[in-house]
């Protein structure tokens, strides 16, 4: 299926929310603390309904999942799922690493992914089997097995760190060669591009992932949640080039 027009849909409301978040950056008033102890403010907020505007005004029939609005029922077995803000607290603290992230799920998988990151100049996108591009040009997961030189990312160590997870994820960091600290979406942007080799996040909601599962996948890598199951909605996920990805799920076993 040729999904061009909900891509150029989902670009043109990525950029309009980007265009908001630098406007309006200096501007912060309010901050609001969620009940997951995360921050929100109004940008968050005018950005979600700018987005879900934008993309049911198009395409009316199709439902639509946002960390700040929930969920909203359509009526095909398509979904739209969106942070209108990825990264709060560096948008907050003027860190770079925040994004729009826009998902089109089909029955449940994802055939849509577009990461923006308006202030480090990165657009990624892919559609299914169509390939993933940055900024126009195509990307590829790198080659890196096993038994080599592996860089990961890595989230939820230290908040599960006396849990069996948080454990077994601390473990799985101490095999690779080095670890980054996690940067957000654009640690997602980082393996699909090969810049790194994988990430694991425990702490990640559909949103945060969803878009990044498409477009990883079309560069060439899979994903999963920690049993291997090709989820994103169990609260935990795995990135990887493929060829690592079983070595990283031992760890959870």
């Amino acid at each position: 299926m040729n999904y061009q027009s909900e891509l150029d849909c989902a670009l043109t409301a990525a950029r309009l929310a980007a265009s908001i978040q630098k406007e309006k950056r200096y501007l912060l008033s309010s901050i609001e603390i969620k009940s997951d102890r995360s921050p929100v403010t109004a940008i968050d907020k005018e950005c979600e309904q700018t987005v879900k505007k934008h993309l049911l005004a198009t395409f009316p029939q199709d439902s639509f999942l946002g960390e700040e609005t929930g969920e909203h029922t359509g009526s095909n077995n398509r979904r739209w799922v969106v942070d209108p803000l990825d990264g709060t607290r560096p948008y907050i603290r003027d860190i770079p690493t925040y994004s729009v992230l826009i998902s089109l799920e089909e029955a449940g998988t994802p055939v849509i992914g577009v990461i923006y990151l308006p202030s480090l100049d990165i657009c990624c996108f892919a559609t299914k089997g169509s390939g993933a591009f940055c900024n126009g040009k195509p990307i590829r997961v790198s080659d890196t097995a096993p038994d080599e030189r592996v860089i990961g990312s890595a989230l939820g160590f230290r908040e599960l760190c006396d849990t069996s997870e948080g454990k077994q994820l601390f473990e799985c960091m101490k095999s690779w060669d080095y670890n980054y600290g996690f940067m957000d979406a654009y640690s997602y942007v980082c393996v699909a591009s090969g810049k790194l080799d994988c990430t694991v996040n425990l702490l990640d909601k559909p949103w945060d992932c969803s878009a990044a599962a498409c477009i990883i996948t079309e560069a060439g890598g899979t994903y999963s949640d920690l049993q291997g199951n090709k989820s994103v909605y169990n609260g935990a996920i795995v990135f990887s080039n493929g060829k690592l990805h079983d070595s990283l799920l031992r760890f959870f076993k």
